[in-house]
């Protein structure tokens, strides 16, 4: 799905197919035949005459799982889901019907694909025990990082939140805990980078209030991500839900530290207390806490970021990415 129609738009060695999201009250359903048509009917006719498919990765459960079950079961190929969300522990839609459409096809796509990716060992343990039968490969997604690695950083006077949608985010506990330590931290500032509708904005600029040193930012492309990554002082992630948390691993990749809610995704990447400081989820004034101590030691900062540079090499580099999605498909592949 994309903000505009393509047909076999060359990006590099790929070609792109997409198709416009719905604007109206049906949007849901109306997108999501598209999505099957552009996932699996348009794959049926471009692929069936290029010989045997190796293999099909879906990225989710829901509507690439689906169509993923019927590219499988048609071109006679393996499938694999990624789970990239903590769908165990959050419901996947607000409406009652809407939502347990969404759980009937994660749970059909999952009985019916050959393997699972997950990301983190809370969801790894879920899946293990739903789906027993199932191999389950856990490693973080793709991230970037030899590219922000290449950035020439330097410790900043603002602190970086990153991110969409903003309540799952937290960006309103976050604007709340950096203004009740503003006044102890003059010289420091927070930035919000991040797609926000225009109505919901209204709502986390009360929430900032007359503070001028909140400042909101425009979604952007990687290096818009990588400018204001370079140079800030840490990275704050203040998520409710967060199953890997791609920006963490960003500022990794930047040797910034991560002040970041105990999520299954934090877990995963942080060590507490080395590469970043962990706080409660949706506890404000744990937030500003732990805040309030990483501005108090910019030593302190410096050092924690270096080790998570070093535990970003060791656990999560593209190397690592590539090693695991290789020995996900070699095993999934040699099954029969």
């Amino acid at each position: 799905m994309c903000n505009e129609r393509h047909r076999n738009f060359s990006i590099g060695k790929f070609n792109l197919y997409s198709e416009t999201r719905g604007k109206n009250r049906f949007r849901f359903f109306g997108d999501s035949v598209k999505r099957l048509f552009i996932q699996a009917i348009v794959p049926i006719v471009l692929l069936r005459k290029d010989g045997p498919i190796a293999a099909i990765v879906a990225s989710d459960p829901y509507a690439s799982g689906f169509a993923g079950l019927v590219l499988k079961h048609v071109l006679k190929t393996k499938l694999i889901v990624e789970v990239n969300g903590d769908y165990h522990t959050t419901e996947p839609a607000q409406g009652l019907v809407k939502r347990r459409l969404m759980k009937r096809i994660l749970k059909m796509t999952l009985l019916g694909c050959d393997g699972i990716k997950v990301l983190n060992k809370d969801q790894q343990e879920f899946y293990k025990q739903r789906f027993p039968q199932k191999p389950i490969f856990k490693f973080p997604d793709f991230v970037a990082s030899r590219y922000f690695e290449s950035l020439e950083s330097h410790q900043g006077d603002y602190l970086l939140s990153v991110g969409f949608p903003f309540e799952l985010k937290g960006m309103d506990l976050l604007i709340l805990a950096f203004r009740s330590i503003a006044a102890r931290h003059p010289q420091i500032h927070l930035r919000i980078m991040g797609y926000c509708p225009a109505r919901e904005m209204v709502r986390y600029r009360k929430l900032a209030g007359n503070e001028e040193r909140i400042k909101f930012l425009a979604p952007g492309w990687i290096e818009d991500v990588g400018e204001q990554m370079r140079g800030c002082y840490a990275l704050v992630n203040a998520a409710r839900s967060e199953a890997m948390g791609r920006v963490m691993l960003e500022a990794m990749s930047c040797r910034k530290p991560i002040v970041t809610t105990r999520t299954n995704g934090a877990n995963e990447c942080v060590e507490d207390g080395k590469t970043g400081l962990l706080c409660n989820v949706a506890d404000m004034e744990d937030l500003a806490k732990k805040l309030d101590l990483l501005l108090e030691a910019p030593v302190l900062a410096k050092l924690m970021g270096q080790a998570g540079y070093e535990r970003l090499q060791r656990r999560f580099s593209e190397d690592n990415y590539k090693k695991g999605f290789t020995v996900m498909l070699q095993s999934v592949l040699q099954e029969g």
